[in-house]
Order: C-alpha cells, then sequence, then structure tokens
C-alpha cells in the first residue's frame, strides 16, 4: 500500500490492481471519444472514418472485457462491477447496431456509453472518504 497526496491534499490511497482498473477506465473512456470523434467525421459526410470506427469498436470491447476482471481484481466495488459488465454488454448490442445501421438506436447508445464512461472514471480517480 502506498499513499499518494493528491492534488486537493487529500491522501489518495494507491493499490497496484486499483491503478489497473484506472488504466483500464481511461483507456475505455479514450476508445468512446475516439468512436465519437470518427462518428461526427462521418455522420459530417466522409467515409474513410467508417472503417477505422469498426476497428477501434473492437478494440473498445476487448478493453471492456479486461475492465470487468481489473475491476474484479481490484475489489472496487459491486457499482463498478455491475456497470462495468453493463457497459460491455451494451458495447455489444452496439456493435450489433453499427453492423446493422441502426442509427436510431446506435447513436442514442453512444451517448449512454459516453456517460457511464465518464461516471466511472469519476469513481475510480475521486479520493475515499471525501463526501
Amino acid at each position: 500500500m502506498q499513499n499518494v497526496l493528491g492534488l486537493s491534499g487529500i491522501v489518495l490511497i494507491s493499490y497496484p490492481t486499483m491503478r489497473m482498473l484506472r488504466a483500464a477506465i481511461s483507456l475505455h473512456a479514450l476508445g468512446i471519444v475516439t468512436l465519437a470523434i470518427l462518428a461526427g467525421q462521418f455522420l459530417g459526410g466522409a467515409l474513410e472514418p467508417v472503417v477505422l470506427h469498426e476497428r477501434v469498436a473492437w478494440i473498445v470491447l476487448v478493453i471492456a472485457a479486461v475492465q470487468i476482471g481489473a475491476s474484479l481484481i481490484a475489489r472496487a466495488g459491486p457499482a463498478l462491477a455491475i456497470s462495468s459488465v453493463f457497459l460491455f454488454v451494451v458495447e455489444a448490442l452496439q456493435t450489433g447496431t453499427g453492423y446493422g445501421r441502426f442509427l436510431g438506436v446506435h447513436i442514442p447508445l453512444g451517448v449512454l456509453l459516453f456517460g457511464a464512461v465518464v461516471w466511472q472514471l469519476y469513481e475510480v480517480f475521486r479520493p475515499k472518504g471525501v463526501a
């Protein structure tokens, strides 16, 4: 166990497994933002970003699976573990709706995923014991 002084002067407890979970969620968030940027380019009329959007989507799905394991190993609590499983399932649905070109479902699911990953980022980086 290693204590780290946070920006606000509050001591953060840093475990190696929590670092792994933080890395997984950070990569997950980066992937979701990348997907949103590529989707915006596609909706703006460019066709080339669709191939990269597809590849990044599969990478994000793998990261989501790794995140489930990391949340269980880090014992981050039931909220993060359950939400990680939820994200994986929704991202699998997201992949299917993308291939099916069901944009009326695909785009709102993307917004939901973005919000959920932002919440997870907040949860893993906020100092514990602070109201």
